[in-house]
């Protein structure tokens, strides 16, 4: 089971060793166990064994010991450690500490921030053909000479990776050569001025017919799609209504504009084209959704088209849609990352450390949905331990920040009846209610029979009754019961 965001699979698993004699052999068998044991989900067993070796400088092991504090998987997270250990491997010249320690400094994690630092130690990475960071570099357009790039534009999956990615969901999302990176966090900052300025330019009196607005029409509405992409996978539900909007506002000179780069050839074109049409509901049967070009896009390899792609032929393909669907997931697309981990914990028997993998990168990516699940899982998987309790915790709580109902409900459920140590009946109290006010059945209830007992708070008899006729006619059969029995009291 690895905890590793998608960024951090790397090939540090593949680098062989050099056998020098029996000190070098005990190296190498230590070095292996511990990386059977992280494989394996058994983490405070993995830093055991590999902490010796990151002591004694060997950077494959500093780089593990780093992730180890980075997730907070068999130790208590720790940025600033995590950041120590990395920089040590970095130093020694290990191309995935190199990167995950640029990712840190990118983005201000136990190091100070440094965007001009980070870049330059990915290029560092990038130039010993690391794989991720070339696919970041390619999109940024600051791949150091020499390194491999992707192609212009967005990075594709070439065909020998996504045969690799598309052969079977691995057991552990660690096993299997995953697929470039492409799809970054999202920034909604990013986006919402790719739809401004697509609204600016559309918004031009008689804009059909501005020879300006025909130039820079196509610039922007590639733009605008691959922000939508990051926007999709992130599940940012309010931003990805109003792409929508602006597209249906303005589909009459869109759809045009669709249908012209769906017939394209480059594979960026066709998938921009197919969205286009989807968001602008265009009124031909044929296009309506846009899937014959997302479908010859993901055909072409390209990444960005492969969770759209297989939704459009889940129906007809199922094993081609499961196909695209895990490129879709080994190439960063979040919203894909949690179909994977939800398949992995509703499958019989469920596989935790598979679900826990998938679904830790998509939260890690800011998907709500995918942070409520997470903490779930974490929290009910066999010989969940306080660690485990305190991180499900903390990802329900994010999610139920961002409004999640089911994070909410079950957050305050984790107060109540978590362990002692953890419990907090005020807290569960308060979060029944967050999600109780919205609506949510199950909320209403777990309210009002907390209100009904005095539990977390003084008795309200009245208003607990209130809630539970609220949880029956949401369709919350224990909660007629409930009600009967309360009534009964008075």
């Amino acid at each position: 089971m690895s905890r590793f965001r998608p960024w951090l699979l790397t090939t540090a698993f593949a680098i062989s060793l050099i056998c020098a004699g029996p000190v070098a052999l005990a190296a190498r068998d230590a070095y292996g166990q511990g990386l059977t044991a992280y494989r394996a989900g058994q983490y405070p067993k993995a830093y055991r064994l590999l902490l010796p070796l990151a002591k004694k400088s060997d950077a494959r092991a500093m780089y593990l010991i780093g992730i180890l504090y980075q997730t907070g998987r068999g130790v208590p997270q720790d940025d600033p450690a995590a950041a120590g250990w990395l920089e040590a491997s970095a130093k020694l010249g290990n191309a995935s500490g190199q990167y995950a320690l640029a990712r840190m400094m990118i983005e201000g994690r136990g190091v100070d921030k440094s965007r001009e630092k980070g870049i330059a130690l990915m290029q560092s990475a990038a130039a010993q053909g690391h794989a991720e960071a070339s696919a970041l570099l390619t999109r940024l357009g600051l791949l150091p000479q020499g390194s491999a790039a992707a192609g212009p534009g967005m990075p594709a999956v070439s065909p020998s990776t996504l045969a690799a990615a598309s052969s079977r969901m691995p057991q552990n999302a660690a096993a299997g050569k995953p697929a470039a990176n492409v799809f970054m966090p999202l920034d909604r900052n990013a986006a919402q001025a790719s739809l401004a300025a697509l609204r600016g330019l559309l918004q031009r009196p008689a804009a059909a017919d501005d020879a300006s607005v025909r130039q820079g029409l196509p610039f922007l509405a590639l733009d605008f799609a691959r922000q939508y992409w990051h926007v999709e996978a992130a599940g940012d539900v309010p931003l990805a209504t109003e792409f929508a909007r602006t597209a249906r506002e303005f589909a009459t000179t869109l759809v045009p504009l669709a249908g012209e780069l769906s017939a394209s050839k480059p594979p960026e074109a066709q998938a921009a084209g197919g969205l286009l049409i989807r968001l602008a509901g265009a009124p031909n049967p044929a296009l309506l959704t846009g899937c014959p070009a997302t479908i010859a896009a993901a055909q072409a390899g390209y990444a960005f088209a492969f969770f759209q792609a297989a939704r459009c032929i889940a129906a007809r393909d199922a094993t081609q849609a499961a196909d695209w669907m895990r490129a879709a997931a080994f190439a960063g697309h979040a919203g894909a990352q949690e179909s994977a981990g939800r398949s992995c914990i509703e499958s019989d028997p469920k596989n935790w450390p598979c679900g826990i993998e998938w679904l830790g990168r998509a939260a890690r990516a800011g998907r709500s949905s995918a942070m409520a699940a997470l903490g779930w899982t974490l929290a009910n998987q066999p010989a969940a331990d306080e660690n485990d309790y305190r991180q499900a915790m903390n990802w329900y709580a994010q999610a139920a920040g961002a409004g999640d109902l089911f994070a909410m409900n079950n957050l305050a459920a984790l107060y109540e009846r978590g362990p002692e140590i953890l419990r907090n009946l005020a807290g569960a109290r308060r979060w029944y209610g967050a999600a109780a006010r919205t609506g949510f059945g199950p909320a209403q209830f777990n309210l009002g029979r907390m209100l009904a007992a005095g539990i977390g708070g003084t008795a309200d008899h009245t208003e607990a009754a209130d809630w539970l006729r609220r949880a029956a006619a949401a369709g919350v059969t224990e909660a007629r019961t409930a009600l009967e029995q309360l009534e009964r009291k008075e």
